[in-house]
């Protein structure tokens, strides 16, 4: 049986909405796709802040922004940050009054009352809106991938398999079909302390535009993740990240920047910021390559200006220097077997000698 949450959500983002809106999104009718040099491929991040909103059009329209808006550049694909939903709680009742209660208590520096943003609390409400906002969020982008022809990366929402909540995203095709989905592998304590699962696995993406990988935010974290897709032929890896931290350039740097210089693949970061729930999310949206590939040789395409705001960084990548870059890396590829067998064992539970990452 249904709660009272999961009625709201969804009365107020049901299919007839969703189609309704869709209908009067104009879109782009002369679609330029597949008209460059294949190895040529433009590529837009979405930096962008969390505006709580009061119904699913309004939600749409901020998304829809960013996606003409990286149409109108041309770009090949669009890719989204991690937890793309949260502005749809604003569609529980009450919650603007409480969002606000609890950001003014966070910026000044107190503490948040024992129950109010509980572990328990936030399971509940990921349960209730989890499959009424992955099939919104779905149909909206499958939409606007249709109208627009771009390829697009969702972001992460909460995905609702048999019970299980997982954070997780999904490509779309610039038919506006869903090539599949992509679930968190590393959580954080957060995530863990609410009841996530976590993925196993690692899925490539071929699309003609490359291998796509589309790990989310703090598996960047760990090497293995990044290590795991170039083995499997990624050439581009996708990171929607929404970082709950003050910004710091150094912490910052920690994530996507040095996977992609050990692993030789391009790097793509989408970044959500602002404030919910008392908590503060920061973090630049970019466009990263090994150093070598960089004008500046700082492993750095494109970054946006600031850490908090709303910004859409778009650069072109090639994936042929890619694989020049790779020929004339005097470290690429290079392994200590015996390391990485004593490292594996110790580390997971589950690896055993001989196996293969």
């Amino acid at each position: 049986m249904k709660n009272v949450l999961e009625f709201i959500f969804d009365r107020n983002m049901n299919a007839k909405k969703i189609n309704n809106y869709l209908r009067q999104v104009k879109g782009i009718k002369d679609k330029k796709i597949s008209s460059k040099d294949k190895d040529n491929v433009r590529i837009s991040c979405v930096e962008r802040q969390i505006k709580v909103v009061k119904s699913i059009e309004e939600y749409a329209n901020l998304l829809k922004g960013f996606v003409e808006e990286a149409a109108q550049r041309e770009s090949d694909i669009v890719v989204f940050p991690e937890y793309n939903f949260f502005d749809l709680l604003g569609l529980i009742p009450a919650f603007s009054r409480i969002n606000d209660y609890l950001n003014k208590k966070a910026q000044k520096g107190e503490k948040l009352e024992d129950g109010v943003s509980g572990e328990g609390l936030l399971r509940f409400i990921f349960q209730s809106i989890s499959k009424s906002s992955q099939r919104a969020i779905e149909e909206i982008m499958t939409g606007f991938a249709k109208k627009y022809g771009i390829y697009i990366y969702t972001g992460s929402y909460i995905i609702n398999e048999n019970g299980n909540l997982y954070n997780g995203g999904a490509l779309v095709s610039r038919e506006g079909k869903i090539l599949g989905r992509q679930k968190k592998i590393h959580l954080t304590d957060f995530e863990e302390k609410i009841g996530l699962k976590r993925e196993n696995e690692l899925e490539i993406f071929s699309l003609d535009i490359g291998k796509i990988a589309c790990p989310v935010c703090m598996d960047a974290t760990y090497f293995e993740t990044f290590k795991i897709a170039s083995q499997k032929g990624a050439e581009i890896v996708i990171l929607p990240i929404a970082n709950m931290e003050e910004y710091n350039f150094w912490r910052a740097l920690r994530g996507i920047w040095p996977r992609v210089q050990e692993s030789y693949v391009y790097g793509v970061k989408a970044s959500l910021n602002g404030r919910i729930g008392g908590i503060h999310f920061t973090g630049k949206a970019g466009i990263f390559a090994p150093i070598d590939m960089t004008d500046n040789k700082d492993g750095i395409i494109a970054i946006s200006p600031h850490y908090e705001g709303d910004y859409l960084v778009t650069s072109d990548i090639n994936i042929a220097k890619l694989y020049e870059a790779r020929e004339m890396a005097e470290y690429y590829g290079d392994v200590n077997e015996e390391f990485e067998r004593d490292y594996y064992g110790k580390v997971y539970s589950n690896f055993k000698r001989g196996d293969k990452i």
